[in-house]
């Protein structure tokens, strides 16, 4: 059963950062201290989206800055293990995110709304997609559970979930298993 976790929305558009116009290095630096900061203040394990509806052009040297590096110290695990969400559904307005996020080997778990079925932005290689949908299926499996599931033995399955875990695209947890040993779980973010 997944647990629950704390949800944050931090809503890109408008506010303190210009309205709806998401360009230059210099803006994504604010936006990315703001994220920075809300991120933070998450407890561990929270989730927070990052809602960038409402943007009318996002240009690359602004979506590198405010999320390409900020996805890249999330994987660098610098945040503890708190996630991000990318909430937008405007693919136009994901190419310039996508470039940032595949230029630096990376992915984010993407919604078109709070609640609505997860994408992938960015890139991942096919097993671990594979392994990502078999995960998001199930909402929160045992690697035992998910291992069977992909037909893998435990330790490639386990690698398999650790490498999209320190992506941040799967909340992984331990688990107590009969008898007094433990297992890891993983679950989906969004």
């Amino acid at each position: 059963m997944p647990e629950e976790r704390a949800r944050r929305t931090f809503e890109v558009a408008g506010g303190d950062f210009g309205g709806k116009l998401m360009v230059t290095r210099r803006t994504g630096r604010s936006v990315r201290a703001a994220l920075e900061e809300a991120l933070t203040d998450l407890p561990k394990g929270g989730t927070l989206y990052v809602d960038t509806r409402g943007v009318e052009l996002m240009d690359y040297s602004f979506a590198d800055e405010a999320l390409g590096i900020l996805a890249s110290r999330v994987a660098s695990g610098e945040y503890g293990e708190r996630h991000l969400v990318l909430v937008e559904e405007d693919r136009d307005l994901l190419e310039n995110v996508e470039a940032s996020l595949m230029q630096r080997s990376l992915a984010m778990i993407r919604v078109d709304e709070v609640g609505a079925e997860p994408a992938i932005v960015g890139k991942v290689p096919d097993h671990l997609v594979d392994t990502l949908n078999a995960i998001y299926d199930a909402g929160s499996i045992t690697n035992t559970a998910l291992a069977a599931k992909l037909g893998l033995n435990n330790t490639a399955c386990n690698n398999r979930a650790t490498r999209l875990a320190k992506l941040g695209l799967i909340h992984r947890r331990t688990e107590t298993a009969a008898p007094g040993g433990r297992q890891y779980a993983y679950e989906r973010i969004a």
